[in-house]
């Protein structure tokens, strides 16, 4: 009888976790709105005390994946002179024809990856982060409107090595949540889900949504002593 009761109660918590993260829990009008505010006014982050003049942009592409809500990913080419080989959002920099910030994360998304701009539902933006490098970022939250598998995308093979979706309830699952540490007492959120590991400012990115979308799931990332990751005030990030 134990085991009968453990095994009733094990299948109803993967029901109600499969629930909350369906297509129609998480992809409805009114939660992406409260989604899309809260992650608007999520902290400030700065890397670096100085505010560099580029500024770029990546969109966060929510879409539906096999039934599973998911996010989008690249892996950067390995010919690119910077982040070479590494897991991002698609994005790039600010162009001059550009009529803001959200058409810069769009028009690349579709350049990247051959996602048409009216096929990308655009529902907010966060705050413009300040690297550790020559650029700001400035994350846009959007929804990916039309079905698509990975391998029918038209990637750009001179900007995207390769492209991957995960699970955000994978995202979310602590078995797949790490941290790393770096000289100089902070942290970094590392995701272990999907084909590749997520790491470095997509991670963090990817870490505030995640936060954001907590008020429809469960994500409990702790990432603990991130002195460096600073608000525009100068105070002290605690994720």
């Amino acid at each position: 009888m134990p085991k009968l009761l453990w095994s009733f109660n094990w299948r109803h918590l993967s029901h109600r976790n499969s629930s909350m993260f369906s297509a129609e829990n998480i992809l409805n009008e009114e939660n992406l709105k409260k989604v899309a505010s809260k992650f608007a006014n999520m902290p400030t982050i700065r890397l670096q005390t100085h505010e560099p003049s580029k500024r770029a942009a990546v969109l966060i592409p929510l879409c539906v994946v096999d039934d599973k809500v998911s996010l989008l990913y690249t892996l950067r080419a390995a010919n690119l002179k910077s982040h070479r080989a590494q897991v991002s959002f698609p994005g790039g920099m600010f162009d001059d024809k550009d009529k803001c910030l959200e058409h810069t994360a769009t028009r690349e998304t579709e350049e990247e990856l051959g996602i048409g701009e009216e096929d990308i539902r655009v529902w907010g933006r966060g705050k413009l982060i300040v690297t550790a490098t020559d650029k700001c970022v400035l994350p846009i939250m959007g929804q990916i409107l039309t079905d698509f598998t990975c391998k029918s995308l038209k990637i750009n093979k001179n900007e995207v090595e390769e492209v991957f979706t995960v699970p955000l309830e994978d995202l979310c699952d602590p078995k797949f949540l790490r941290h790393t540490q770096f000289r100089g007492g902070y942290s970094m959120p590392v995701f272990l889900a999907g084909a590749h590991r997520i790491w470095g400012l997509t991670a963090l990115i990817t870490h505030q949504f995640l936060k954001s979308l907590a008020l429809i799931v469960t994500y409990n990332n702790i990432v603990p002593m991130i002195p460096y990751v600073r608000n525009s005030s100068s105070k002290k990030y605690n994720s």
